[in-house]
């Protein structure tokens, strides 16, 4: 036996083309209504074939033999991502990420979501090199309204894993469409991204903790945002996957599934045209202890930090820090030109910071406004930063958010700047 899920064990068996898994199903799940709706999706999973994309499984056969179903694969190689999470190296973050992205890409492309993408789904080489997405027992075509048996009699189940399920999905908030089964693919790759940050599956002392309280569970998914955050990763990621976290729809759905690609979709080409030469991925250093700070206090040094990492670049920006509204709010500025070689010719950033009580913490948040000069106009973006609590080293980390963004900012306007040609 290579391994047991929710539903079945899973064996491995020879065939003529060599190793296969047999997955045999319970009785439960091969017998009544819940029988038929199984059958239907082993029939689903049997149709797409030999499909082509090397980071999904491939089902061979499937079907009921006597009184259980069962569905032959392909054996990928390794085994699951979730068991090896502390020994997964950080030069292969990346890698990983973007093989399961592809994977929901080509998902998206025969108008499928795979709906429980998670590190327990996806299994991994020894050698870190090869993902395989498993279980597309709960494909669902993001088109049909009522799916195969999940909305049965109205009782409205979440067919995928709570912890990896955003709040609109998890309480039904929204109705079954292609936009939101775009929000779910969004947040469970920043929850997969998550997982090879943090080196442990999302909410796991939360999960410990409230094993007898499957409803205070719940409310955490649906209200805390999970912590994100390492010394030794690249600070983009950390950034990609605060995004995809976020639990408001309306600024997860700007991202999409191209953005964690290892290629980075147009940033990198975007970077090098407002004067940075390469993708941002500076590493959090290990710092002293931060004082309380008040927050002109906290926007000069986030000011401070970002100068510094573009002056790194060679870029000579002037910059400002200039009163909100109220005592607790800052717009931070800069703006710099770029050398004659780069597409663009000037380049100017704010952002509108605040400072907000909060529990245990209080916390920074901002939105960054993003200017760029092309030609004979202006092309605009923004974008909305995740929250940092206001503990040791919290304007280091605000500031390379803010340096981070420059990869997605860049690239909107220049994506603008194209579209108008």
């Amino acid at each position: 036996m290579l391994g047991r899920g929710g539903t079945a064990p899973v064996f491995m068996v020879q065939s003529p083309d060599g190793g296969r898994a047999l997955k045999v199903l319970d009785p439960r799940f091969s017998k009544d209504e819940l029988g038929r709706q199984t059958e239907l999706r082993i029939q689903r999973q049997v149709e797409m074939g030999d499909h082509g994309c090397p980071h999904i499984v491939t089902c061979y056969a499937g079907g009921r033999f006597e009184d259980r179903l069962f569905l032959l694969m392909n054996r990928a190689e390794g085994q699951e991502l979730e068991k090896r999470l502390q020994d997964v190296p950080r030069s292969k973050i990346r890698s990983i990420l973007d093989q399961v992205t592809k994977a929901a890409i080509f998902l998206r492309s025969q108008s499928l979501s795979h709906r429980d993408l998670k590190s327990a789904n996806v299994f991994i080489s020894d050698d870190f090199e090869r993902a395989t997405v498993l279980d597309l027992s709960v494909l669902r075509d993001i088109n049909d309204p009522v799916g195969i048996g999940t909305d049965h009699n109205n009782q409205l189940p979440v067919v995928a894993t709570s912890r990896y399920t955003p709040p609109e999905y998890l309480f039904r908030l929204q109705d079954p469409s292609p936009e939101l089964w775009h929000g779910v693919d969004i947040y469970q790759l920043g929850g997969l991204l998550h997982d090879l940050i943090m080196r442990e599956p999302m909410f796991s002392s939360e999960y410990a903790s409230s094993s007898e309280n499957r409803y205070r569970f719940a409310w955490i998914v649906a209200t805390v945002d999970p912590t994100v955050r390492a010394a030794d990763v690249d600070f983009d990621l950390v950034l990609l996957a605060r995004r995809a976290l976020d639990k408001n729809w309306d600024q997860r759905r700007l991202l999409r599934l191209e953005d964690f690609l290892e290629d980075g979709g147009a940033q990198a080409q975007s970077l090098a045209a407002i004067g940075i030469v390469s993708a941002p991925r500076p590493v959090l250093q290990a710092h002293g202890s931060l004082k309380p700070v008040v927050a002109l206090q906290f926007a000069r040094l986030v000011e401070e930090h970002v100068r510094g990492q573009l002056t790194d670049r060679s870029l000579r920006a002037t910059h400002a820090v200039d009163p909100g509204e109220n005592d607790f709010t800052w717009t931070l500025r800069w703006a710099w030109n770029v050398e004659a070689q780069a597409s663009a010719r000037r380049v100017e950033l704010s952002v509108a910071l605040s400072i907000s009580a909060g529990d245990p913490h209080p916390f920074a948040r901002g939105q960054a406004d993003f200017t760029v000069w092309i030609d004979e106009g202006p092309r605009r973006s923004q974008m909305m930063l995740p929250q940092t609590a206001l503990v040791d080293g919290a304007e280091e980390e605000f500031a390379r958010l803010i340096f981070a963004a420059l990869g997605p900012l860049s690239a909107q306007a220049m994506s603008a700047a194209q579209g108008e040609k």
